[in-house]
């Protein structure tokens, strides 16, 4: 029963998005409460499942919230002759667990949902982010685009639609809205974000204008060049399709801190 739980909570923390770690025992030496199990542990250090309690798992949850947050999966000892009396706990032998850690998939922003919007989400699911799609106009108009998306939020006021949604720090945001003054709140609202990614459509003119209305608002020059406008890669024609493998390069290029040829 204990784990098909975990099972379902894994199902529910890829659902949510949720970073976690899981907690096998795979070796065990010595008094120990139990010599098999698993736990699966969040973050934030909420647990489901038991490795045995006590010194054990208390020094397993440490580490495990750890690699939740990290990322970065491991094997660990735990010798509670040491470890346990010096922590002031009370407990005798020794296991071996491993430590899997499941990150939470990137966060992509789209704001909005045109042609643009349409071609970049479903290409970004495709390499593993999750895709918010953020637009001011109703489902009715936005149709199918909405289903490309794992999640839709309308924000009739862009910027502060933004502000208001709980997004993880270091989101991808892609601006590609309806009009102009959708794309300017749009990347207000990114910009006090702070995202690892901030990115938006448009020419010159465009630019320009935009960034001249958040200037007067009290953004700085350092802010504003910092986003990456005209957006994407120089490596696509006009159409929709070639434009979004142009954004989610320098997405990629951007998250995983390369920029040089593959030569695969």
């Amino acid at each position: 029963m204990e784990y098909i739980e975990i099972v379902k909570e894994q199902l529910n923390a890829h659902k949510n998005n949720r970073s976690y770690a899981l907690v096998t025992i795979i070796g065990t030496d010595g008094a120990t409460t139990r010599k098999n199990g698993r736990m699966l542990v969040y973050g934030t250090g909420e647990r489901l499942g038991t490795i045995g309690g006590g010194a054990i798992e208390a020094l397993a949850v440490r580490d495990a919230v750890k690699a939740a947050l990290s990322g970065e999966s491991g094997l660990f000892s735990y010798d509670l002759n040491t470890e346990a009396s010096a922590a002031g706990l009370a407990c005798g032998g020794a296991m071996q667990v491993w430590i899997d850690a499941v990150p939470a998939r990137p966060v992509l922003v789209m704001c909005g949902g045109g042609h643009v919007g349409m071609a970049v989400m479903p290409l970004a699911r495709s390499v593993g982010f999750e895709v918010i799609l953020v637009d001011k106009r109703p489902k009715e108009e936005l149709g199918s685009a909405i289903e490309m998306a794992d999640r839709f939020f309308r924000a009739e006021d862009m910027e502060k639609g933004l502000l208001e949604l709980e997004l993880p720090a270091g989101a991808y945001y892609v601006i590609a809205g309806p009009n102009h003054d959708a794309d300017g709140a749009a990347l207000a609202g990114a910009l006090k974000k702070a995202g690892a990614y901030v990115g938006m459509i448009g020419g010159p003119p465009k630019i320009n204008a935009i960034f001249a209305k958040l200037k007067a608002k009290g953004f700085s020059e350092g802010e504003l060049a910092a986003v990456h406008t005209p957006i994407g890669l120089d490596i696509s024609n006009e159409r929709p399709e070639e434009i979004a493998v142009a954004i989610l390069a320098e997405i990629l290029m951007v998250k995983n801190g390369k920029g040089r040829p593959a030569g695969l």
